[in-house]
């Protein structure tokens, strides 16, 4: 018999693999991320293939194969099935998990962060979903690429001046997208033929309290912020990524 173990896992992303089979992207509570083989998943009548659609919790049992590990079984505990009903919702969530995709390595189990996977998606699904407007869209979708990086061990330093490392003071400041944290102006100036071609941004006051917050709070919270700020720091999170 295959050696197996089993654990929560959230669906990330299904591929087709194979005639009959599907490749399913997990990530685990116990294991971290995996990508496993779903067999037969495609054929009519299989019962696992309702069970691994993405954006769903499901209760799996991993078997240890000799090419590839298989998803031996999958019973849906959750299907967030308000997500899956609107399209903003299923816009944004896609948008994060295929950033968690491209970011998060295979079989590094970290426990907090599945859990704050699911915190953030249980958080859509009751409070957002099926009301879900463009602006607040974003703002959910930063929080959760900004946590992720926090989590990955990559949060910016947003208070304190990454060459002089004075405390950040209210002005003209700049994020630097290759180091990962703002340089304040004077800074700038006196090293502005160090720094590569775009490789700083312009970031306004606003937009650094937000990063901060975004940061920091574990659990997201509702902020009232204009068209322009939630754009502005739509573009600086895409191009730190």
């Amino acid at each position: 018999m295959a050696e197996s173990k089993s654990s929560e896992a959230l669906i990330i992303k299904r591929n087709d693999w194979r005639e009959n089979d599907s490749r399913v992207v997990l990530y685990t509570k116990k294991f971290g991320k995996l990508s496993l083989v779903a067999r037969g998943s495609k054929k009519s009548g299989s019962k696992i293939a309702g069970h691994i659609e993405p954006i769903s919790l499901v209760d799996s049992m991993i078997l240890k194969g000799k090419a590839y590990d298989y998803l031996g079984s999958a019973i849906c505990r959750r299907s967030y099935f308000n997500i899956k009903s609107d399209l903003n919702s299923l816009y944004f969530v896609g948008a994060a998990f295929a950033l968690f995709d491209r970011l998060v390595k295979e079989e590094a189990e970290d426990e907090e962060l599945f859990n704050f996977l699911i915190s953030w998606l249980g958080n859509i699904e009751d409070n957002f979903a099926l009301s879900l407007d463009k602006d607040e869209g974003e703002l959910l979708y930063n929080y959760f690429a900004l946590r992720l990086l926090t989590i990955l061990g990559y949060k910016p330093q947003l208070y304190h001046c990454l060459e002089c490392h004075k405390k950040i003071e209210p002005g003209s400041n700049y994020f630097n997208l290759r180091l990962g944290g703002l340089i304040c102006s004077n800074c700038l100036m006196i090293n502005q033929t160090k720094y590569l071609p775009n490789e700083l941004i312009s970031v306004s006051d606003n937009c650094i309290k937000l990063l901060r917050i975004f940061t920091e709070t574990t659990e997201y919270q509702t902020i009232k912020a204009s068209s322009v700020l939630i754009r502005e720091l739509s573009r600086l999170i895409n191009d730190f990524n």
